[in-house]
């Protein structure tokens, strides 16, 4: 399994634009309580699951489960302790746990498989008990709504979630299906709800021009996009139509007078007990 992220500064990347207050806010808004044993699927360097584990307090625990051995050897430095444990596992086969866990946190994890996300939530709920709650948390239309950008630009944006789409099975659209998700596999008293997980505009915080700068130059460099939109004399200064396209992403977003926002979708649901293996 490829990651479409992997970066040599990745982790860095997950760091910076991580907010532990962000991430209790919208497990608590799930029902995750103190005292409850947690799953974050898709962990990474841990940070998250160093916030669920505040949230879950002293009598809980979370357990922490990706597929890259690296980010979990820096996860368990930075963050393990006897209520934190992070465990290596592959999401495209099911994961089970004894006893089982009271709540699975899903959160930047389905949009990285466009074509098997329904198995997958179904994979990483097998652990969940009776009544438990799962919560799934993405991005929907990623990286595409903006105001103030030239045609050439958005043509390219498109372009690029578009191959990413066919290519890397990566879903930009990701957020509006985790409704339906729960809903197929039967999980019951479904809410969902809309908040901006980027919401930019006027100066950009050095958290944003980071993320942004990162997350564009990575999945435009992997995305197999010629730029044929920079391919007219005025770009002929940058080394190559990539170079050209980077440098006008970069004077967009710099611009106080950009306008961007990515909607988040949460939702959440409960286990039936038709659900429990």
């Amino acid at each position: 399994m490829t990651y479409l992220m992997e970066h040599k500064d990745e982790e860095a990347r997950l760091e910076i634009k991580t907010d532990p207050e962000v991430v209790k806010r919208q497990a608590a808004w799930a029902g995750i309580k103190p005292g409850m044993r947690v799953l974050d699927v898709g962990c990474g360097i841990g940070k998250t699951t160093a916030a669920l584990a505040e949230l879950v307090g002293p009598a809980g625990q979370v357990v922490g489960l990706d597929y890259s051995a690296k980010r979990l050897a820096l996860a368990q430095e930075r963050y393990g302790s006897d209520r934190i444990r992070f465990i290596h596992h592959d999401i495209r086969t099911p994961f089970h746990s004894s006893p089982p866990f009271d709540a699975v946190w899903a959160r930047f994890i389905l949009e990285y498989f466009r074509h098997d996300q329904l198995a997958i939530v179904g994979n990483i709920t097998a652990s969940l008990g009776l009544g438990g709650i799962a919560c799934l948390v993405d991005s929907d239309c990623n990286s595409l709504l903006h105001h103030g950008q030239d045609e050439r630009l958005q043509k390219t944006l498109e372009d690029i979630m578009g191959r990413l789409a066919r290519d890397h099975d990566f879903d930009a659209y990701a957020g509006r299906r985790l409704f339906g998700h729960l809903r197929s596999l039967g999980f019951h008293d479904i809410s969902c709800r809309i908040e901006p997980h980027h919401l930019i505009y006027g100066e950009l915080s050095t958290v944003d021009a980071y993320n942004w700068t990162r997350k564009i130059e990575q999945s435009a460099r992997v995305s197999g996009c010629t730029f044929d939109e920079y391919a007219g004399e005025e770009f002929s200064r940058y080394p190559s139509r990539y170079d050209a396209f980077v440098a006008e992403c970069t004077r967009f977003f710099t611009s106080p007078e950009r306008f961007s926002y990515t909607p988040l979708v949460i939702c959440r649901g409960l286990k039936t007990p038709q659900l429990v293996r």
